[in-house]
């Protein structure tokens, strides 16, 4: 677990960085927040030890970008359902005969 004052430094540092690269996949400032979280909260959980502030930086863009590609994912496993055949299901399923 790293400190409260290297998490802070990182977040002040890459902050900006992780929030344009999620804004630019995700475009859902929710979202974002949500990446935005769950990246700072990956790096203060690891142990990894980087070898100089490029490699710590590329590692926190990497895990950004894969949690927004997993994000993206997980929407379109999810099941949809159109407004209209929840509100209108018989008028909708007569037109659809």
């Amino acid at each position: 677990m790293r400190s409260e004052q290297g998490i802070t430094a990182a977040v002040n540092r890459y902050g900006d960085t992780v929030m344009r690269i999620c804004m630019v996949y995700l475009k859902n400032t929710a979202d974002t927040e949500d990446i935005f979280q769950e990246v700072f909260l990956k790096y203060a959980q690891s142990d990894k030890a980087f070898e100089n502030e490029e490699h710590k930086k590329a590692w926190i863009i990497k895990v950004a970008i894969n949690a927004c590609k997993d994000m993206i994912k997980s929407f379109f496993r999810s099941e949809t359902t159109e407004l209209d055949d929840l509100f209108f299901p018989r008028k909708m399923s007569a037109m659809k005969q």
